[in-house]
């Protein structure tokens, strides 16, 4: 039964188990499906105020690439974080290859023959399904406007990758590994780390606001990272991110030498001590207050790591490291999640 609206407003059908939303806006029918009348509804307000602010393209005619600037700008970022959107802006080289063809008119053959190419030309199986990701969100949003019947990403299968397995480390092998720190200028963000089991976009976001050494406690708002040459800040990976952590009495100890520290060598530095703009308060910084590269954090953990005679491992084991430690010596799950800022106790 079709629930019946205004003129020009569109029309909400139960379909089986779902509801077909349809509309007709200048001239152009835009129908998609939806597991619930809420979000169909929704989804027709959406496309009417889309339509009056000259946001839809006319769906016949519009190519890929003119749909994936369009989703860029209007789609994407407003709905994943600062980062993700960067990266999906920067995954952009899509349309040299694929940007020509009709948006209605690609097939999941276009899609596989353009993976297989980009694997030929030597591009890693991660990079490569993390186009198919783009390229997934960005047609399904596509789907869910009504400009295509079907997403052709959801029919391809994207390359396999092995994700890199954690590694932890026991606490003899943590004792070595600080000890060997010590000769690392990054020796403070180190302590941290293993210490709190804080992102390394969290860490180097922390501002010394953030930071109670009266009281020992780390407030974590925010994370940082270093994205197509630019600085993007923004909220923790979950709303469980956003979390108050008590400090080891040794880390915080750590934490205040390297305070003294810092304000010694922002003196010595006087007019070179020159920190990006938004971005002046940060815990750790270069020897010129500028935020620190993550791959300068990743070359100084690999050197530290081979002093320590200790195997590679990557910056977030650490993170994986301080929730081992923590529940060898019987700390309580909950209380372990809600130090990592996970949302469930099954992620920790």
């Amino acid at each position: 039964m079709a629930k019946k609206r205004g003129h020009g407003e569109g029309t909400v059908y139960k379909v089986g188990r779902r509801y077909r939303a349809q509309v007709m806006v200048g001239g152009v029918f835009h129908r998609a499906y939806f597991d619930t009348e809420k979000e169909a509804l929704t989804w027709l307000a959406e496309i009417r105020v889309r339509a009056a602010r000259g946001m839809l393209p006319e769906p016949s005619k519009v190519t890929l690439g003119e749909y994936l600037q369009h989703w860029l700008e209007n789609g994407a970022r407003h709905t994943v974080r600062p980062w993700t959107y960067v990266s999906y802006e920067s995954r952009v080289h899509i349309i040299p290859e694929l940007g020509h063809i009709r948006l209605q008119a690609l097939k999941p053959s276009d899609l596989e023959a353009f993976y297989s190419r980009k694997l030929q030309a030597g591009l890693s199986r991660r990079s490569v399904a993390f186009l198919h990701a783009v390229l997934r969100r960005a047609l399904g949003h596509a789907e869910r406007l009504g400009l295509i019947d079907r997403s052709p990403a959801g029919r391809v299968e994207p390359p396999r990758w092995n994700a890199p397995q954690a590694r932890t480390l026991s606490p003899a092998e943590a004792a070595r590994f600080l000890e060997a720190a010590r000769r690392s200028e990054y020796y403070p963000l180190f302590v941290l780390a293993l210490a709190t089991g804080m992102r390394k976009g969290e860490l180097l976001a922390l501002r010394w606001s953030d930071v109670d050494l009266a009281e020992g406690t780390i407030r974590v708002t925010r994370a940082l990272y270093r994205v197509g040459g630019r600085w993007v800040e923004g909220e923790p990976k979950t709303a469980a991110g956003r979390r108050k952590v008590v400090l080891p009495p040794g880390a915080a100890a750590v934490l205040k030498e390297h305070r003294v520290a810092q304000l010694e060598a922002r003196l010595r530095a006087g007019a070179d001590w020159t920190p990006e703009p938004g971005l002046e308060d940060l815990v750790f910084t270069s020897r010129t207050g500028k935020p620190i590269l993550p791959r300068n954090v990743n070359r100084a953990l690999e050197a530290v790591l081979r002093r320590a005679g200790l195997p590679q491992l990557r910056f977030h084991d650490l993170r994986h490291s301080h929730a081992t430690l923590l529940l060898k010596e019987g700390v309580n799950p909950r209380v372990v999640q809600e130090r990592l800022g996970h949302s469930t106790v099954s992620l920790t």
